[in-house]
């Protein structure tokens, strides 16, 4: 428009104030047009807005190298293939993740984020035609989402969200609303298990970050005891909305949510919801007394007549003294289905940590019991008590299955982590003996009902890896023998015991749990070095004992140890290695094998080297090779070998 002439310009103008007339809002009277130059004068509004862009882009890829064959399914004998190539990560987590919010006002803001995939199959041909894609199912110019598409795998993850933020004066009010949110309550009603930050840093978590120095990880494992974790740490996920009230009168914060939790997501337009909320009151400075509750409904069918859920209402108290610091959580809890009449339970999770002016190391002491009526899968606890219906329809089966919201059995778990149908007594403790930071935990529990005569447990050692066997899908009953389930990032092993009278299970379950995590630092050559070792050491018992069974009586014997070491040769160059071992032995009240006759008796081991090197501010390259092995003499098809090989690049921005 600069250009023109100045006999023309008079033909402009008419031009362009008729093509403005349907806006809106005409150009203010205070702003002068110069149409060499743009409008003036150029002043920031009073609103402001901020419009922001980032994210990460990470390239995983992981080959495998299998001795022999293994048994995938028995159902329809698929095996595992002698060498795999797997570019992408089966823990769903995306190549490439953007998130855009803006905030429009001081008081509201909004986001939404982008994850994308690309899946490769190995088939080498044209994209389309009578290549990969056929041309019938390419999209259309006029029409582009259906049909087949380069890249489609685009989509929301966390879905589009929208954020108020109201001052009035009797307090604070934020308001979220639209995707997923994380949230927390209390342990008993909506959180996530977080324990004592006893596993091992070798495999990275796709969530890891990265800093301006490789080396932070290493060294805040050492001090701390624990690393940096992201916003879902500790978290449930939530869609719908939250409201929290802030310095409210009375020193009062209030909650209050509605919407859906992992437990009931999805898009079936038959009703499932989850709500409920928490009144936390602060009393001298640092002490509070809460009140929590998370309530569920799920109707079973289209006529909203067959109804199912759970109810749990809890107390909080959480406080300081001089010698000790007191958090105790205790409530009700119940199971409801229609046609079945369950009563109320009781959830109990106390903790007392002493301080170090009362004993030389602080001792945390941990009493829990939960009801097998109380069930509640948004909450730390298990459920090991009641299968339960779920009625979610997901997008995609194949990266949602229903297996990971299922029951477990009575669950071999690591300490601190709780089910229901059982009570028990964990003591932890962490010390400094010159230079080792030491920490130790202890733990005896029971079932308080004998409801089912199946044990769970996890295989540590190459415990990824063997979750990797089964890519992107969360199936149950597979493996050689059927007795294995695929859950994120892990696959547990399902044990039928045989001590039961025609098929009632008699006699509750004891378990004793013992886990040491000993870390260590030096230098060698003026450079970082640590080494950490973590060893669990679990049984399961018909009957109570107070130190762990080495003899043939605990049904199971699982021992765990795996050792980690990271050299820092520089800033931007560490590298480590692993070895990891393991034993597990069940005795002849457990399934025995109808060929051996004998119970399962398992020996893995892994050993590991790799290295990170920083690529700048927010930028890294990891490489981790692995030699792994496992066999059970008894269960002969339930064996592997190999090699494998993993490759990260990944940058923040």
């Amino acid at each position: 428009m600069r250009f023109l002439k100045s006999t023309q310009r008079k033909a402009v103008v008419p031009l362009l104030l008729l093509s403005t007339a349907g806006w809106s809002q005409a150009i203010p009277d205070s702003t002068v047009l110069d149409w060499g130059r743009g409008s003036f004068p150029k002043e920031k509004t009073d609103e402001i807005y901020q419009l922001k862009l980032n994210g990460f882009y990470r390239f995983f890829s992981t080959h495998l190298l299998m001795d022999q064959p293994y048994g995938l399914d028995p159902n329809s004998g698929a095996v595992l293939d002698n060498r795999t190539l797997f570019i992408g990560d089966d823990s769903q987590l995306p190549n490439l993740w953007l998130n855009v919010s803006g905030r429009p006002t001081r008081k509201a803001s909004w986001g939404f984020d982008l994850f994308m995939f690309q899946f490769m199959d190995g088939n080498v041909n044209s994209t389309y035609g009578s290549g990969q894609v056929a041309q019938t199912a390419r999209p259309t110019v006029w029409d582009p989402l259906p049909g087949v598409r380069l890249g489609n795998n685009m989509s929301l993850n966390l879905g589009m969200n929208l954020y108020g933020s109201y001052l009035t004066e009797v307090g604070t009010f934020n308001v979220r609303m639209g995707g997923i949110h994380w949230y927390s309550m209390s342990d008993l009603t909506m959180a996530t298990f977080q324990g004592y930050n006893r596993f091992t840093l070798t495999e990275r978590n796709p969530w890891d970050p990265i800093g301006n120095r490789l080396g932070v990880r290493y060294q805040q494992m050492f001090q701390n005891g624990d690393v940096y974790q992201d916003t879902r740490w500790g978290e449930r996920a939530l869609q719908g909305i939250i409201v929290d009230g802030i310095n409210l009168p009375g020193d009062l914060n209030v909650s209050a949510f509605f919407g859906k939790t992992e437990l009931n997501g999805g898009f079936l337009t038959i009703p499932n919801n989850t709500y409920g909320g928490m009144i936390t009151h602060m009393y001298n400075d640092e002490d509070v007394i809460k009140f929590n509750t998370i309530n569920n409904t799920t109707w079973q069918d289209s006529l909203n007549e067959m109804q199912l859920g759970f109810n749990v209402h809890t107390f909080e108290w959480d406080a300081n003294y001089e010698y000790f610091r007191a958090h105790v959580e205790a409530g009700i809890g119940r199971f409801r289905r229609d046609g079945e009449d369950y009563p109320w339970g009781e959830a109990i999770n106390a903790k007392i940590t002493t301080k170090r002016n009362v004993l030389p190391i602080p001792i945390e002491v941990q009493y829990y019991r939960v009801s097998p009526y109380v069930v509640n899968n948004n909450a730390i606890f298990w459920n090991a008590s009641f299968a339960e219906f779920q009625n979610v329809n997901q997008t995609s089966v194949s990266t949602q299955g229903s297996a990971v919201l299922t029951p477990f059995a009575s669950s071999v778990t690591m300490l601190g982590q709780m089910t229901n149908n059982r009570t028990g007594v964990n003591l932890n403790t962490a010390f400094k003996v010159g230079d080792f930071n030491i920490g130790l935990g202890y733990g005896i529990s029971r079932e308080i009902q004998a409801i089912q005569s199946r044990v769970t447990f996890s295989h540590f050692v190459n415990q990824l890896t063997r979750s990797r066997f089964w890519r992107w899908t969360f199936p149950s009953n597979v493996g050689p023998y059927g007795n294995y389930s695929k859950v994120y990032r892990d696959a547990f092993q399902l044990v039928n015991l045989t001590d039961d009278s025609l098929g009632v299970t008699v006699t509750p379950k004891y378990f004793n749990q013992f886990e040491v995590h000993a870390k260590y630092r030096t230098k060698l050559a003026y450079r970082n070095f640590y080494a950490f070792f973590l060893g669990r050491y679990y049984t399961v018992q018909p009957e109570f004992s107070f130190l762990p069974q080495f003899n043939g009586e605990p049904y199971l014997r699982l021992y765990s140890s795996e050792l980690e070491m990271f050299y820092e040769l520089s800033e931007s160059f560490i590298i480590n290695s692993y070895l990891g071992y393991e034993r597990n032995i069940g005795n002849y009240d457990t399934e025995l094998n109808g060929n051996t006759l004998r119970p399962l008796n398992q020996n893995g081991w892994g050993v590991g080297v790799g290295f990170d090197v920083s690529l700048g501010s927010n930028a890294g390259l990891f490489f981790r090779h692995r030699w792994f092995s496992f066999e059970d003499t008894s269960f002969e098809l339930d064996a592997f070998s190999g090699q494998e090989s993993s490759l990260e690049l990944k940058v923040f921005f």
